[in-house]
């Protein structure tokens, strides 16, 4: 049951990081909240292979916080490394 809230929870995270961070338009609507649901996943299944236990609250520590943490750097590097690629991409298209 903890891992559908976690999984609710860090896709909610991630929605609404999406409108938090800058860069949305180099993006689209599913990655954030993808990101969101995949790191929070990930860190559940940290959390509970370390030995944490499910209904404490290092479990959600862990995995909301590789969440949140995953999902801005995401959310940060993503549109650099697109507007760099498009630059990138643009000048060989118009290159003489």
């Amino acid at each position: 049951m903890e891992l559908v809230l976690v999984v609710t929870f860090a896709g909610l995270l991630g929605l609404a990081l999406r409108y938090i961070v800058p860069g949305r338009e180099h993006h689209g609507f599913a990655m954030m909240p993808a990101a969101g649901v995949i790191l929070g996943s990930l860190g559940w299944l940290i959390a509970i292979w370390v030995g944490l236990d499910s209904s404490g609250v290092w479990g959600w520590v862990v995995s909301l916080g590789l969440a949140l943490v995953g999902t801005i750097a995401l959310g940060i590097v993503v549109p650099r490394r697109r507007t760099q690629a498009d630059k990138a991409l643009w000048a060989e298209l118009t290159r003489p």
